[in-house]
């Protein structure tokens, strides 16, 4: 049984409290609910029918546009908080991934060691060894230019085994776009297979993206997810304060018109979902790399998805519809706004997962039904301010 607030036409509260078998919502055509108010952080829903008209009161606010958006972003902001806090959760796709990679690079060291450890320290070592820069998953801010190549490359390759997510996922990355090209080998022709899949031409198009710098320099932060710098006491931290890819960059209202764009970006506002830095193109490269050096069958594509969601959306540098329209292409199952269907075993088997369901109901279940919420945003082929290609 689980107890949630219900909209009430006769309690003088407005709502009730009630129990339901199993935790869930009936959802069919004789009774089925949304969202209808917020009380606090728990919503308070209505039957359908009962959802059109409003009388607050009582501390409750009416569930609308910023609503949603504001709860999709704390559920979102739980969900990577715990993938990068619960190793255990992606651990076994994870570490399927990063054998690989160690093999990969152990076996050119074993041909040619300083020119190997000279090309990791050339081509990644600076993402690692950051002279003072906040990039997530860093191993350290010291400089590598006082440290031997021979030195960064067995440090990068002990935070394959021995280092957090965050770190693992970033060496995954930056060994995928720059190492691979350079020494080659066996993966290079999976890597490059999935490129075309995964990316978009328009993804690196500044014009066409979507996204552009924001005017309102934020500082670092330590501060889980994609939420507001101010909710930490509601989300947490993460190990790393960094710059979070959603307060560097906001939306390009007036972008450039691209079939591909205009079509995510409609699906975006019809559903009511959030932009975080815009579509995001590292979910297909550390994908690019997962299908490149690990063997990923079963619920390992899954696990290792809910690692880039601890790693982007924990991290703060993407929305989960952002990462998940990109996942989905590489055959994980997503319907957009809905979560449930993407999630591997090991997590929703988990005490985490029930508390953050029942909590986050009216997103984690109700997710895909937000177009109730939508802002009326213009559709591309109607939105006068897109700019047409040149």
């Amino acid at each position: 049984m689980a107890k949630f607030l219900i909209r009430s036409l006769t309690d003088p509260n407005g709502y009730i409290e009630k129990n339901f078998p199993g935790g869930v919502l009936p959802r069919n055509s004789s009774e089925s609910y949304v969202p209808w108010a917020l009380l606090g952080d728990r919503v308070v829903y209505a039957l359908t029918g009962q959802h059109t008209s409003w009388r607050g009161g009582g501390g409750l606010r009416q569930y609308d546009t910023a609503i949603s958006q504001e709860r999709r972003a704390l559920c979102e902001s739980a969900l990577g908080a715990f993938a990068l806090r619960n190793p255990a959760y992606t651990a076994g796709a994870v570490a399927t991934v990063s054998n690989g990679i160690r093999s990969y690079l152990n076996g050119f060291l074993a041909t040619d060691a300083d020119k190997t450890a000279k090309l990791v320290y050339d081509e990644i070592g600076h993402y690692f060894f950051t002279a003072g820069g906040l990039g997530f998953g860093r191993l350290s801010t010291d400089d590598k230019k006082n440290m031997k190549p021979r030195d960064v490359y067995d440090a990068i390759v002990r935070a394959l085994t021995g280092g957090t997510l965050d770190q693992k996922l970033s060496i995954h990355d930056a060994v995928g776009r720059k190492v691979l090209p350079k020494l080659q080998g066996s993966p290079l022709a999976t890597y490059e297979r999935w490129g075309p899949v995964l990316r978009g031409d328009w993804f690196d198009d500044k014009d066409r993206r979507g996204r552009k710098a924001n005017p309102a320099k934020l500082p670092a932060t330590n501060v889980a997810g994609t939420v507001p710098q101010g909710q930490v006491g509601v989300v947490g931290t993460v190990d790393q304060t960094r710059n979070r890819g959603v307060d560097m960059f906001v939306r390009d209202t007036n972008r450039m018109r691209h079939a591909e764009a205009d079509a995510y970006y409609d699906d975006m506002d019809t559903r009511n979902l959030l932009f975080g830095a815009g579509i995001s193109g590292t979910t297909g490269t550390l994908l690019q790399a997962a299908f490149a050096f690990g063997a990923l069958g079963g619920d390992l594509p899954k696990e290792y998805v809910l690692g880039i969601i601890g790693y982007l959306i924990g991290g703060g540098m993407h929305s989960y519809h952002e990462t998940m329209v990109i996942a989905n292409k590489a055959g994980v199952p997503y319907t957009p706004g809905g979560f449930i269907e993407s999630l591997p075993a090991g997590f929703t088997s988990s005490g985490d997962y029930a508390g953050w369901k029942l909590l986050y109901y009216d997103v984690v279940v109700l997710g895909a039904i937000h177009w109730r919420y939508n802002p009326g945003v213009l559709p591309s082929h109607l939105n006068s301010q897109l700019r047409q290609p040149k």
